[in-house]
């Protein structure tokens, strides 16, 4: 019975109460402009708040651990009906790059025949295949220049919520490596950089106004605290690097006051936040110095996502590595069995039940979709930061244009950090990364309609 009673519940909402949604907000733009927000602060959120699971498998570690159904889709069918019933100015249905995305949906779920848990790879295929609509709700959401205003002040008021999150996960609750509400501290570290990056783009312009320069100034703060407190060496180097690369790209459109000004208040924020931190940095220096002969598990994951290859040319399943590593399944355990006894360990059955998976986003979408879903995946990668650099290129002097200067930045570290965190394929991660595509596609129609900038606000019709 309680099954029952979410799938009525999780069906209702994206076919009946969305829509329902969708058309109230086509009659109110400023409720729009909020559903969009919510969109945009919703990958911050905790996980039960986000998600409604049929079928849960609770001690699964995959994709995902049963039938997703997100609040985030929801709100993207509804700013998708939205734009379907007003047809605002320049109104295009179908964004681009959709087909992109759709078509790696089609090629990894293809990876159902051979997967030794079907069921598990219909899990994925549903979460992937339905979280679209945040891309595409993301598209019809993003239209104009309030538009970008409302989500970048948005964004910052995240970001500082959640550094006051890890804050008292730290001083109060005494917690090492805080991870706010996310599943794990990495999550959180790539979400921030990736949220954060595009608004110092933003705040370093000169179309920014002041109470939106200090506005973002809080948020880069909030940032780099979370990250600090973090302590993610990975997700540290990415922000400190990416937040120069921002910088770089803002002095070459010239030089000013409020850029030196900018720029010596976010460094003296983080020197704060450093301060703040600086315990927990060294304890981590520390300890990874004391384990620096010993050898890392990440190639031995790896290891076997090379051997699955050899599996199947559509792989081993969507959300089946976590079934094929394991016990009882012993083709590729074996490795990981052969690396433990080489280092002294006695082999127990047990402890191979439920193996970790690859960190690297890169061979678990090759051990499990093969090269069709890998190479459709990296396709559809490519297509937004594609949208990002050519917007870069024709909004160069706008506010636009030094937003999209932070996404280029973001996007290549975020997919970078890819090759040691498999967190894209996460459903909060995932989430920022398709608002942030359906944003970039916006911008690459926007360019080819041939205009200078984000349009005007425009009101609804009576």
């Amino acid at each position: 019975m309680k099954e029952f009673i979410k799938i009525c519940v999780a069906f209702s909402g994206y076919f009946l109460l969305a829509p329902y949604l969708g058309a109230w907000l086509s009659k109110n733009r400023t409720a729009e402009r909020v559903a969009l927000c919510l969109l945009a602060c919703m990958p911050s959120w905790f996980p039960s708040k986000l998600t409604l699971m049929l079928d849960s498998v609770e001690f699964y570690r995959g994709h995902t651990k049963g039938f997703e159904f997100s609040i985030m889709v929801f709100v993207g069918i509804a700013l998708t009906v939205s734009a379907s019933l007003k047809r605002p100015p320049g109104f295009r249905l179908l964004p681009p790059g959709l087909w992109l995305y759709l078509i790696y949906c089609f090629l990894s779920t293809l990876s159902v025949i051979p997967a030794v848990n079907k069921v598990y790879a219909l899990m994925a295929a549903w979460k992937f295949t339905t979280a679209v609509m945040v891309f595409v709700g993301a598209y019809h959401g993003f239209q104009d220049r309030d538009d970008l205003k409302w989500v970048a002040r948005t964004l910052c008021v995240t970001l500082m919520v959640q550094a006051v999150v890890c804050f008292k996960l730290r001083f109060i609750e005494a917690r090492w490596q805080v991870h706010g509400w996310f599943e794990h501290q990495n999550p959180m570290c790539m979400w921030a950089y990736l949220c954060a990056l595009p608004l110092l783009g933003l705040g370093l312009s000169k179309h920014a106004e002041r109470k939106d320069t200090v506005l973002i100034l809080g948020g880069m703060a909030g940032t780099a605290a979370m990250i600090l407190l973090s302590v993610s060496r990975a997700g540290l180097a990415a922000f400190a690097i990416g937040s120069a690369g921002v910088m770089g790209l803002s002095y070459l459109r010239g030089l000013s006051a409020k850029k030196v000004a900018f720029t010596g208040l976010s460094i003296c924020g983080a020197a704060a936040a450093a301060m703040l931190a600086m315990d927990s940095l060294m304890a981590r220096i520390n300890e990874n110095a004391a384990r620096e002969n010993e050898e890392d598990l990440r190639p031995i994951l790896n290891r076997q996502s090379k051997a699955m290859l050899q599996y199947s040319l559509f792989g081993i399943g969507w959300n089946n590595f976590g079934v094929v590593n394991s016990l009882p399944d012993e083709r590729y355990v074996i490795i990981m069995m052969d690396w433990d006894e080489s280092r002294g360990f006695r082999i127990y059955d047990e402890n191979y039940m439920a193996c970790p998976l690859t960190e690297s986003l890169y061979w678990l979408l090759l051990s499990e979709t093969g090269y069709p879903g890998f190479f459709s995946y990296l396709a559809f990668m490519a297509a937004p930061l594609w949208w990002s650099v050519r917007g870069l290129i024709r909004f160069w002097n706008t506010g636009l244009g030094n937003f999209l200067g932070g996404v280029v930045i973001a996007l290549c570290l975020t997919y970078l950090h890819g090759t040691v965190e498999r967190v894209l394929s996460q459903t909060k991660n995932l989430s920022i990364w398709l608002i942030f595509s359906g944003f970039m596609a916006r911008v690459e129609v926007c360019r080819r309609q041939g205009l200078k900038d984000l349009p005007t606000p425009y009101l609804n019709p009576a």
